[in-house]
């Protein structure tokens, strides 16, 4: 029981957001190189899709989500070959 609720916390995306912090410009290049962008900018201009999120620990994640589905991976290479399947969601 105890596991389980370590990962629903570990997992809320509530906390993952709070924890939000920004990607370095070598994994931003990254991202938008590999074009796991939205569309979201202030004139349609290209956004990274992958986030980056950091726990008390110090533990880092990377995030790319919709509003309805989220893909949380332990390296930015994950991220970015899960925006496939976000993509697909929004």
């Amino acid at each position: 029981m105890r596991l389980k609720r370590f990962l629903e916390e570990a997992y809320d995306y509530k906390l993952l957001e709070k924890n939000k912090v920004p990607l370095e410009p070598e994994e931003r290049e990254k991202v938008m190189k590999a074009k796991a962008v939205w569309h979201s900018g202030p004139n349609g201009e290209e956004t990274a899709a992958v986030w980056k999120t950091k726990d008390s620990k110090g533990n880092v994640k990377y995030c790319c989500n919709t509003h309805r589905a989220i893909q949380i991976k332990d390296t930015l290479a994950g991220a970015i070959k899960a925006f496939d399947f976000i993509r697909t969601t929004a």
